[in-house]
């Protein structure tokens, strides 16, 4: 880089978000198939998305215009489906731009979000490039958050705080109750309701009660459309005015636009994908959860959070790569954890003999 180009000093040691390998460059690199990959490392829904949204996308002849900067059809399907009014909706490129454009729109210089962690990692990420103070309350040993020091951090510098539920990579919930509680200081509180088709209890009804809470959505896990990034938030109408004045114009593309209408409009497909997601889940804890030497966390997303020991991890992040097996692994301070996604019946089981081929050598 030349010199004289000067980047922002708190970002010179910036350590960034290092994604997941993705299944294009998987496909490349083993020259497979890329629906032949055992990609179970990023929450995506393996049985893809309905065959109504493939034809749609296909039959689709205005590709060459720019979308409707408003999204009036989208906001419309959606506004329908969550049971809420359209102003009430504000559409995005993923679940990422609106925690993006909430903290652009809010955060003064030095101004307190309140993240609990471990969550998801994109909430830190962008307060630190929206220069806001990063305030971090770890959840509980159960990974539940702590609502009372939640409340108790809050000063007259906190202006958001993030709660992922069902959480990532955990998959824990947090009760309404709890939620009711947090409302009631004068902060914006958003919940992060990215995988609650697979279970909790929605927020929404609470939303014409508390015009300080915004419910973020995302079409990548139920709808299985990740690669098209589309998200939605759920709000105070005169917060999506405000949202709509500073986001870019065509900030969803056209394909995504189609996609997320067709996905919603095919409910049969939806629930029975849900449905059988949900099913190999709890399929899958009950198995894992027979070899005791590993800890395994009840899940309401679509995914399954296991911690090991040390050993354990190493042996399993082996078995995987010569299996060519993606799963997401992290190194704790006192053992490992593997966040597993739900998948086939057949990667599931895979998954399963893994664990319990690595569990019988240890014990």
């Amino acid at each position: 880089m030349n010199k004289k180009i000067k980047i922002r000093k708190d970002l010179k040691n910036w350590q960034e978000y290092i994604p997941v390998q993705s299944a294009e460059r998987i496909s490349l690199d083993k020259k497979i198939e890329i629906d032949q990959i055992d990609k179970l490392d990023a929450g995506e829904n393996v049985y893809g998305p309905s065959p109504r949204v493939q034809k749609k996308l296909f039959q689709f002849k205005g590709y060459q215009f720019y979308p409707d900067p408003e999204y009036c059809q989208l906001r419309k399907e959606i506004s329908r489906y969550a049971k809420v009014k359209e102003q009430q909706v504000f559409v995005s490129n993923g679940a990422d731009e609106i925690i993006d454009l909430i903290l652009r729109l809010i955060l003064n210089v030095g101004d307190e979000v309140i993240d609990c962690l471990p969550t998801f990692s994109s909430y830190s990420l962008s307060t630190i490039l929206n220069r806001g103070v990063l305030k971090v309350i770890k959840r509980k040993k159960d990974f539940s958050i702590d609502e009372d020091m939640i409340i108790r951090a809050i000063t007259k510098k906190t202006k958001v705080i993030f709660i992922c539920n069902p959480n990532n990579p955990t998959g824990t919930i947090t009760s309404i109750g709890n939620i009711q509680k947090i409302l009631k200081k004068d902060v914006l509180v958003c919940i992060d309701e990215a995988y609650i088709e697979f279970g909790g209890e929605s927020v929404v009804s609470l939303l014409d009660n508390y015009s300080n809470l915004v419910v973020i959505r995302s079409f990548s896990k139920w709808a299985g459309i990740a690669g098209l990034r589309l998200g939605y938030g759920l709000m105070d109408e005169r917060l999506v005015g405000e949202l709509m004045k500073i986001k870019p114009p065509y900030n969803v593309n056209y394909a995504a636009v189609i996609a997320g209408i067709a996905a919603l409009q095919d409910s049969t497909y939806r629930k029975e994908t849900v449905k059988t997601i949900i099913n190999e889940r709890n399929k899958m804890e009950k198995q894992i959860t027979a070899l005791d030497s590993y800890v395994v966390f009840p899940s309401s997303g679509n995914f399954i959070y296991v911690q090991t020991t040390k050993k354990q991890l190493e042996n399993i992040k082996k078995e995987c790569k010569r299996r060519n097996v993606s799963l997401r692994f992290y190194d704790l301070q006192n053992g490992g954890a593997i966040r597993i996604t739900v998948g086939t019946p057949i990667q599931n089981r895979g998954i399963v003999n893994i664990l319990k081929n690595i569990y019988e050598k240890i014990i």
